[in-house]
């Protein structure tokens, strides 16, 4: 069976979970359902969220530090979830 897009698929995770996810979160839930590891998964999976906020399809909730727990001493982790028009847009290209 074919697999959903990348955007597709994370768009979905936000839908099914309404008060957001952490940036790790959904870097888990990806590299899961792609059966993919390592560090480029993990950076494609940031960018593709950093594409889907700037694109107003995603809202920022809440960030703080990195305690070296996910990503790294000091990086930024960011909670997100899925804006109005992102909800729009995935009713408009079927996604819903």
């Amino acid at each position: 069976m074919k697999k959903l897009h990348m955007k597709g698929f994370i768009l979905q995770l936000f839908k099914e979970n309404p008060k957001g996810l952490w940036d790790y979160q959904v870097c888990d839930a990806v590299l899961d359902y792609y059966s993919h590891s390592g560090s480029y998964w993990v950076g494609e999976v940031r960018s593709t969220l950093t594409d889907l906020l700037s694109g107003a399809l995603l809202l920022e909730l809440e960030d703080k530090l990195d305690t070296k727990k996910y990503f790294g001493a000091d990086k930024v982790l960011i909670k997100f979830k899925l804006s109005e028009f992102g909800h729009e847009r995935m009713s408009q290209t079927g996604l819903l």
